[in-house]
């Protein structure tokens, strides 16, 4: 399915889609309300996003298309198209509501095409011009700020361990550890698992295991 506030543009990527024989589009819509309709009736494998600014004034509403999808058609994968790589935070709300994957205006048409087929499958897609500047932005929050706890448990979130799993490494219950996390969340200002495992890559944490820093202390 394609969502997309611009007409022309909404057929464009339409065309642009079903040039691969092994993909199909089977329904449109032009804003959340129609999107949440038509996924509840269609149940589509992906629904592509058009960028906040083809909607108009609201740059939520790319936010607001994705939780009405995951809420009509909960099995249905989402793909935020973006203007340029430095539509970092709306891509970043997009995905904390829960979208899958992310592709840039300026891809190529193979690109495009392979990104919506690797989100039908399953797999996260972030283009790589994205990825560099969350990364870019994590790397400017101080390490120094959150405590060795919280490292632990941020180590742990990066590797997608549950709460429970990452209690059970460091002998806290699991809602202690959902209690971290959102600290951890508000003291770095960031908002979805994918800035986090940015903020985890830039400062060198992401090979990590949990219970390194304890472990690091005791010897």
């Amino acid at each position: 399915m394609v969502v997309y506030g611009m007409g022309v543009a909404r057929a464009g990527t339409k065309l642009l889609i079903e040039s691969d024989p092994g993909l199909e589009v089977i329904a449109e819509a032009i804003d959340a309300e129609e999107a949440g309709r038509r996924a509840s009736g269609h149940h589509p494998d992906v629904v592509v996003i058009g960028p906040n600014r083809s909607f108009g004034a609201d740059l939520h509403t790319q936010l607001a298309i994705v939780k009405a999808v995951r809420g009509s058609s909960p099995q249905s994968k989402t793909l935020l198209m973006s203007l340029t790589a430095d539509d970092v935070d709306a891509i970043t709300e997009g995905l904390a509501a829960g979208a899958d994957g992310s592709i840039a205006l300026g891809s190529t048409s193979e690109v495009f095409l392979g990104a919506i087929k690797l989100v039908a499958e399953g797999h996260g897609q972030i283009s790589g011009d994205v990825v560099k500047k969350i990364i870019d932005r994590a790397a400017a929050k101080n390490r120094s700020a959150l405590p060795d706890k919280d490292l632990e448990i941020l180590c742990g979130v990066a590797h997608g361990y549950t709460s429970g799993e990452i209690g059970q490494q460091l002998n806290m219950s699991a809602r202690t550890i959902e209690g971290h996390r959102v600290e951890i969340y508000h003291e770095l200002g960031i908002s979805s698992r994918s800035e986090l495992v940015a903020w985890a890559v830039a400062h060198d944490l992401f090979t990590a295991p949990v219970g390194y820093y304890a472990e690091a202390k005791e010897s």
